[in-house]
């Protein structure tokens, strides 16, 4: 239902902007243009399309020759990735992560004692906490130690995805089509910068928490394969995107 209702809001917005000249849009849809591309002239044309398939970006916007790529993003969801938990594993080991940490990550996933799920006992969330409270801490200090690594993950969680074929994202809305932010990625870089989340307990890289889709610890099993998905979080994300876009220009 929240998948469905993010789709109609996405479809609404194209519709609110497809076809329509500048002079045209409401107010929040002039803000949109602008915080893209800049000072447009009022007969200017405007096209939108949704982009359909597991691709980052959920529409384009183009005016003359110029196209842009925007990943849309409504309500209070906070979650900006969800993928195969070792797909994520490979990407991380790539970008120079040790072994150590990523059997932390896979560890922290399954919370059976394995890294691969196959494990006969599942450990409560707490306590599981408690086992591993060194190696995340130990994971978080590597995680978050070179801003280049966080910086990595989060072009992959919200602007590219898992597939370098994919066509990026370039810009983050935040919203619906009555009001929302526009926010880059240049300006989500310069927002990584200033911040520091060290203070963070739980598994986390930057502002981006890693949970596992489900452990299933005492709960009926829906579909086992859910155990191999990990999701990723930004917090705040809402709140953080409108500060984002006020702050960093």
């Amino acid at each position: 239902m929240v998948s469905n209702l993010g789709k109609q809001k996405e479809t609404e917005m194209v519709n609110e902007l497809n076809e329509k000249k500048y002079e045209e849009l409401t107010d929040n849809c002039k803000n949109l243009i602008e915080g893209i591309f800049g000072k447009v002239k009022d007969d200017d044309l405007i096209l939108c399309r949704q982009i359909e398939g597991y691709t980052k970006p959920d529409f384009f916007i183009k005016i003359d020759d110029y196209i842009h790529y925007v990943s849309m993003k409504s309500g209070s969801a906070t979650q900006v990735d969800e993928e195969n938990i070792k797909d994520f594993i490979i990407f991380l080991r790539s970008i120079g992560i040790s072994n150590h940490t990523l059997a932390t990550i896979l560890y922290f996933q399954y919370g059976d004692g394995t890294k691969d799920g196959t494990g006969k006992e599942r450990i409560e969330h707490n306590k599981l906490n408690v086992i591993l409270g060194k190696r995340i801490k130990d994971a978080n200090k590597e995680l978050n130690s070179n801003p280049e690594i966080v910086e990595k993950v989060i072009t992959r969680c919200l602007f590219q995805g898992n597939n370098d074929d994919y066509i990026p994202a370039e810009y983050i809305y935040h919203g619906d089509k009555n009001y929302g932010v526009i926010v880059s990625k240049k300006q989500i870089f310069a927002h990584l910068k200033k911040r520091s989340w060290k203070w963070v307990d739980n598994l986390h890289i930057g502002p981006l928490l890693i949970r596992p889709h489900a452990r299933y610890y005492k709960k009926e099993i829906k579909n086992e394969s859910y155990r191999h998905k990990v999701n990723i979080y930004w917090p705040r994300l809402p709140f953080d995107l409108d500060y984002i876009s006020k702050t960093y220009n």
